[in-house]
């Protein structure tokens, strides 16, 4: 089956945009991950998804917000 592999900036910039072939969900999210470990993305936002449907999903660990002391 074939899979895409696509991770994001925390700017929602794609940094990885890719297509695989694995024999089922289970090692296509294994794969997925392996992947983002060697392109060094494992702590971006990354979704692994086959026709449409979401196998893995990892969220971005965004920079926590400092206020500036400005008020609206």
């Amino acid at each position: 089956m074939l899979y895409t592999i696509t991770a994001f900036s925390d700017r929602g910039d794609t940094l990885l945009d890719d297509t695989f072939d694995a024999p089922s969900d289970a090692e296509a999210r294994q794969e997925g991950i392996r992947r983002l470990k060697e392109a060094d993305l494992e702590h971006r936002g990354a979704r692994v998804t086959r026709a449409g449907q979401l196998i893995h999903f990892e969220r971005a660990y965004l920079p926590r917000l400092v206020p500036t002391g400005k008020t609206s």
